[in-house]
């Protein structure tokens, strides 16, 4: 049989074929799922360590610990106390307080008149257990269970007589 002029192989539409829909890849969705799910362990491993290494600085960052020892270094000395040395708290970035103390203040002061160690101990905010009365040399040491101590020391000054040297040393960890 013969075909109507204009059509054939040479001529007019393209016989049309099926052609099924093409499957989405899976692989992007793999990739994104394998992506979210790594971002999401190293946010959890980040703040994992942030956690630890507060729990091991005993709560509370070094600065924090810094200014509260200078301010019971600046509420120890009377107006009459003259300064002899003091070196406040340095802060060492990365110093995990697992042994060591990272946080240190040291202050000596020179004092016209006796000073009674349970007077500066308690200035300080230390808790002894039955501190000396009545002693005006000698030291006291408090230990808190955080590791952190407080120490104050009261010697007559060697070089000037009726002068008295009060000296603290505060670490914590």
């Amino acid at each position: 049989m013969a075909q109507p002029p204009g059509y054939g192989p040479q001529y007019g539409p393209p016989p049309q074929q099926f052609q099924p829909p093409r499957k989405k890849g899976r692989l992007g969705w793999v990739l994104g799922g394998i992506g979210v799910a790594t971002a999401f362990i190293i946010a959890v491993l980040f703040a994992g360590c942030a956690s630890v290494a507060s729990l091991i600085n005993n709560g509370g960052s070094h600065e924090d610990k810094a200014r509260a020892m200078m301010a019971k270094a600046d509420n120890l000395p009377e107006s009459d106390w003259q300064l002899v040395g003091r070196s406040d708290p340095k802060v060492e970035s990365g110093c995990l307080s697992v042994d060591i103390a990272c946080v240190r203040l040291s202050a000596t002061w020179a004092v016209p008149h006796k000073v009674g160690l349970a007077d500066a101990a308690s200035r300080l905010g230390m808790k002894t257990s039955g501190p000396p009365m009545g002693l005006f040399s000698g030291c006291l040491e408090d230990k808190l269970k955080d590791g952190s101590t407080s120490r104050v020391c009261i010697d007559p000054d060697p070089d000037l007589e009726d002068t008295w040297q009060v000296s603290i040393n505060l670490t914590a960890k």
